[in-house]
Order: C-alpha cells, then sequence, then structure tokens
C-alpha cells in the first residue's frame, strides 16, 4: 500500500456515515521517529466508559451499566480478554489516584475513561507500507460472572443510552466554522490575573511551575471527520487520534507522547518550551536558536523531566531510569519545541495499567510539585478538562502500549466545538507572553477551520 492509498484508507475511516464507534491513532510525520504505525479499531466488540464511579459496559448487543473505579475496571477487563484495545484516559481520573476532585463547569460532559476491544484493527506500518488486520472475538455473548460481581452490573433496559446519527451537526442552523467565532471561557484580563496567583504561589514556595489553560468554545456545524482532514492538512503530527463515537467526538493533533511500553522498558517523551514559527527562514531560524539558548524555557524543560523521571521510577527498577536525550527541537507547522526522552527497565511483573496510573497524567500538564499542581490548577481554572492533558492510544494483548498526550484537540458535541490551550508558567513568566502562546497554540485550529 502506497502512502496515497493509505491516504484513501484513512478518508474511508473518516466517513460519517457509519455511526458505529472507531478510533483512528494516526501517525502523520513522514520520517519522524515516532510516526511509523498508524492504527484504525473498528466494529466494537466491547466498549467500557466511566464517569465517576458509574461504569457503563456495552458487550455484545448488549449494555449494562455497574459502579467501581476505573482504573480497576479497566485492569478487571484486561485479566478477564487481554485483547486490542484503544480509547483515552480523561485527565480527571487523576481523583481516582489521590485525594483531588473536580467540581468545574463541563459542558462537554464526555466519560472520563473511555476504551473500546474492536472486531477489526488495521495496523499501517508507514516503514514496510504494509497494512495488516486483526480479527478479534469476544469469548462469552454476556459479561462473566466475576465482572457482574465485581462492577454489581446490571442490564440497561433496550435502547437506554443509545444515540443515533452524527454527535456533531443536528441540522438546527448552519454556522460557518471559517467564521465563527472562538471564544474563550474566561478574558485575558482574568488569565493574566491567574497567572499572576500562580507566580505568588511560587514564590511563597508552594509549587515551583504550573501548567495554566483556559478552554474555548465556538458554534460548528460540519463533521468531525472533515476537521480531522482538515487539521492533519492544517499541521502534521506523530500523535494524532480521532474518535467518534454517537454522541461526542474527538480531533487530536498532538505533538507529544505521554508513555509507551515496548520490550519491557519505558519511554516518555515531555515537551515544555514552545516557539512561534514564522514564515521567514531566516527569521524563523533565530526563532528557534532562541528556544534552545533560552535559560527560562530549559529551566521548564528541566523541571518536569524531574517530575517524570520519579514518575517513571515508581515502576522502573532501581538505577535504571535515564534521560538519553535532553533538549531536542522538534518543529511542526506552527511552534518548534524542546522535547526531552526519559526511559526506564520496567519491573517484572509489572501491570500495564498500574504503570500508566503511576505516571498519570502527564508532567508537562500539571507542573511541579504534581499534586499541589493539580490542586492549584482546581484553584485557578475555570472548567473541567475531561479529555483534554489526558492520554489517547492503544494497549496490546501482551501489555504493551502507546499512549500520547492530549493537547492540540478539538472536541465535538451537538453543534459545539470545544479547544483547550495553556502553558507553563514560572516565576520568570511575562504574563503577557504566556497569554500570547496560548493564542500561538490555537493557530493550528484557525488554519484548520479557515481550510473547511
Amino acid at each position: 500500500m502506497s502512502r496515497e492509498e493509505k491516504r484513501d484508507w484513512i478518508d474511508v475511516a473518516l466517513d460519517e456515515s457509519e455511526s458505529p464507534p472507531c478510533v483512528l491513532l494516526d501517525s502523520q510525520l513522514d520520517g519522524h521517529p515516532s510516526s511509523r504505525y498508524s492504527l484504525l479499531g473498528r466494529d466494537p466488540l466491547v466498549i467500557l466508559s466511566a464517569r465517576g464511579e458509574r461504569l457503563t459496559l456495552q458487550w455484545g448487543r448488549g449494555r449494562w451499566r455497574g459502579v467501581g473505579d476505573p482504573w480497576r475496571a479497566l485492569q478487571e477487563l484486561r485479566a478477564i480478554r487481554p485483547a486490542w484495545m484503544t480509547g483515552y484516559f480523561g485527565y480527571d481520573l487523576k481523583n481516582r489516584i489521590e485525594a483531588l476532585h473536580s467540581r468545574h463547569p463541563d459542558p462537554v460532559g464526555a466519560p472520563d475513561l473511555w476504551f473500546m476491544i474492536p472486531a477489526s484493527l488495521e495496523v499501517w506500518d508507514s516503514r514496510l507500507e504494509r497494512l495488516s488486520t486483526v480479527r478479534q472475538t469476544l469469548p462469552t455473548a454476556t459479561p462473566p460472572s466475576s465482572l457482574r460481581k465485581s462492577w454489581l452490573l446490571e442490564p440497561m433496559p433496550e435502547g437506554s443510552g443509545r444515540h443515533t446519527g452524527s454527535s456533531v451537526r443536528t441540522g438546527s442552523g448552519y454556522t460557518d466554522p471559517r467564521t465563527a467565532p472562538l471564544v474563550s471561557s474566561v478574558s485575558e484580563e482574568a488569565y493574566l490575573e491567574a497567572i499572576r496567583k500562580v507566580q505568588e504561589a511560587i514564590k511563597e514556595g508552594e509549587i515551583y511551575e504550573l501548567n495554566l489553560s483556559r478552554q474555548l468554545s465556538m458554534p460548528f456545524d460540519s463533521t468531525s471527520g472533515a476537521l480531522f482532514r482538515a487539521m492533519r492538512e492544517a499541521g502534521p503530527v506523530p500523535f494524532a487520534a480521532w474518535i467518534r463515537t454517537p454522541e461526542w467526538s474527538v480531533s487530536c493533533a498532538s505533538p507529544e507522547r505521554f508513555l509507551c511500553h515496548h520490550d519491557g522498558h519505558l519511554f516518555s517523551q515531555p515537551i515544555k518550551g514552545t516557539s512561534p514559527r514564522d514564515p521567514d527562514p531566516v527569521t524563523d531560524r533565530a526563532l528557534r536558536n532562541h528556544l534552545i539558548e533560552s535559560k527560562k524555557e530549559r529551566a521548564e524543560n528541566v523541571m518536569i523531566t524531574d517530575l517524570v523521571r520519579h514518575d517513571l521510577s515508581r515502576v522502573c527498577q532501581p538505577g535504571s531510569v535515564t534521560v538519553p536525550r535532553l533538549f531536542d527541537v522538534q518543529s511542526f507547522q506552527t511552534v518548534h519545541q524542546l522535547l526531552t526522552t526519559v526511559e526506564g527497565q520496567v519491573r517484572p511483573g509489572t501491570d500495564p495499567i498500574d504503570m500508566i496510573r503511576a505516571c498519570f497524567p502527564m508532567g508537562s500538564m500539571t507542573g511541579a510539585p504534581k499534586i499541589r499542581s493539580m490542586e492549584w490548577i482546581e484553584r485557578l481554572e475555570r472548567y473541567r478538562r475531561g479529555i483534554y492533558s489526558g492520554a489517547i492510544g492503544y494497549m496490546a494483548p501482551d501489555g504493551e502500549f502507546d499512549f500520547n498526550v492530549v493537547i492540540r484537540t478539538a472536541i465535538l458535541r451537538g453543534e459545539s466545538l470545544w479547544y483547550s490551550a495553556g502553558g507553563a508558567i514560572t516565576s520568570d513568566s511575562d504574563p503577557e507572553a504566556e497569554f500570547e502562546e496560548t493564542c500561538v497554540k490555537t493557530r493550528a485550529l484557525t488554519h484548520a477551520l479557515q481550510s473547511l
């Protein structure tokens, strides 16, 4: 299969004439070391979703509801059915790891956790230019008794919770996405004031660095497939993802890897440090060099690198966690960014869900120290992050996995689009420059919207 045929394969997947849930993990950046494989999961056999402790399980043709810890529920599902899974961990799963909470408004209302076991998983190998297909089946027609007992499962009435049709367009009225306003949940002055409060907290020794974000929204009357195509054209990335369900959809253009487990090793690649790009090659090169030489940007990167090293050390063998690459510069369509690679050798017998849980959420999306930073995020932000700052990816039957960091991501529900952007605040941050960085990070979306 050629690259052109791969594009056709993806375009067919993005066709929203079919409503069953679908997950595409799209490595788009040719030549990038992390852009070898793309995966497409279709025809769900099982879907596990969770909101708080409320669990919903689709198993074959039946739907069930129950209660339980989402992390443990996914662990138990894997123990019953070690299969290929695709899906996401939402940021608010932090509340099931630490004594934290999320009490802000959540207009999106997507699950905290959503995973699918597909009947068909297609894998594109860009190095060999080859497409292969994995077929999966269910071992039983209904959930095993161990799950029914552990999760207190009860059948849902037929049709309960089911939706039909596209999740992103109801046809009540047309709004051109090329001209619709992208409105922030907070004013510029309110965001600047929040930055100043972060810096006061840093000065008082509460935290060292904090990732502060804001949510933007707009009316949207196109399809998620069209949006994902436009985002791919506006700026290819190694960790793009697209999820379609009848209720909501996700179009993710992430450049960042959260966590990968392969051959007994755990890898994380935090991105911290951003510079805008410029059409003029000379100016663009100067911006890139300034990023490399910036003491502030390098300090941000080092703080998060130390945090990620600590996270990995919780599940890796003592002395095995290293930083083989520090301050790599990766250039994308609209930004240059600093990336560091942290890796370690996993302790034998460690469950893959425990690996993810130990490192979740990504330190680049919280700040340092992690728990205190998440408390300050809840104090200063005005929305529930949900899918944003979480992780989308896959898990293999043998426990290997690869997950991105959910940034540069549009979430669609009804006729609305939500998009979040943020940045790392330190004692040296210039508030106006930090606000401008969040504007820079929305450019990939606005460029994509212009092409719809």
